[in-house]
């Protein structure tokens, strides 16, 4: 996307009586993996949504500068630093491709390179396969805001630990697959606020949903739960996590029930690889699961 023009606006898609045409795919257990299966909720969503159909900004050129970067490696879950850990950059915001940029932490989880504002970029977090620490980690639709000191000092960036990767699913009821990945995220409505009773559904860009892959929600203490708990995201929060999605291209939707029909609220688009851990939030309005801050825009928001 260029971001030299307005961003796209977004489109409120409405379904009655089922969602969008899909593909039916039919796992081990004879369930059938269609978008009903995915979204089903009739309780209606919370959250600001007036930002749909409007006019969200445009991107300043002159807000996109590249600056000084001090990073703090932090772990997803506890919130403490992770030592030496490997960063690796990607500009153009895709993780398939060869990193732009690598910078090793020190012992207390700082590091510095040089990052551009207002562009969408993706990071990883690694440590050696040999710690058993980590797991590979993958941030993308990150924007960082302009900023008038000319640079960026103290952003975290998040690195999964081997035990919450395995407690995840362990707590769900399930087991992770380590050749597909996990996906974690939250529900975002105009205010960045978190938005409850959403359900998420993944597909291939064509409504085919991927053979194996569950979204799960999260309680009031931010532990995902199983069906039988919760089947939306909850207000508190926001927060889903998919687990077992299989590697490839994947899209993201968030839909909610308005008290008529499911209607269609954000999107973002996911690259999945093998053995990882990937964040990424939705945003009501953005369909590529990317928001701009207002120091980045020009015009409403």
């Amino acid at each position: 996307m260029s971001l030299l023009i307005a961003l796209p606006l977004f489109t409120l898609v409405a379904c009655d009586g089922g969602g969008p045409a899909d593909t039916d795919t039919a796992d081990g257990s004879g369930v059938v993996r269609d978008f009903a299966h995915f979204v089903n909720t009739t309780e209606p969503f919370t959250g600001d949504v007036a930002c749909i159909g409007t006019d969200l900004g445009t991107v300043d050129p002159a807000k996109q500068v590249s600056v000084p970067f001090r990073g703090e490696v932090h772990d997803f879950q506890s919130e403490n630093e992770v030592s030496e850990a490997t960063v690796k950059f990607w500009l153009g915001d895709d993780i398939s491709g060869t990193p732009d940029d690598e910078q090793t932490a020190d012992a207390d989880g700082n590091f510095t390179t040089i990052v551009p504002t207002c562009t969408p970029i993706a990071y990883g977090t690694f440590t050696p396969p040999d710690w058993e620490e980590t797991v590979d980690t993958y941030e993308v639709h990150q924007v960082y805001g302009y900023s008038e000191t000319g640079s960026i000092d103290g952003e975290w960036v998040n690195s999964v630990s081997v035990s919450t990767s395995l407690i995840i699913p362990s707590v769900i009821g399930t087991e992770w697959d380590s050749s597909t990945g996990i996906i974690a995220g939250t529900a975002f409505d105009c205010t960045d606020a978190e938005i409850g009773n959403a359900q998420i559904f993944i597909h291939d860009g064509a409504n085919k949903v991927p053979a194996t892959g569950e979204v799960y929600y999260f309680d009031d203490n931010n532990l995902p739960t199983g069906p039988d708990k919760r089947t939306t995201t909850n207000p508190e929060n926001g927060l889903w996590v998919a687990v077992n999605v299989p590697v490839g291209t994947w899209t993201a939707e968030m839909w909610g029930w308005n008290g008529a029909e499911h209607v269609l609220l954000g999107t973002t688009v996911l690259n999945i690889l093998a053995g990882s851990v990937n964040i990424s939030n939705i945003y009501t309005a953005r369909d590529d699961g990317i928001a701009y801050p207002a120091s980045c825009l020009t015009g409403a928001i």
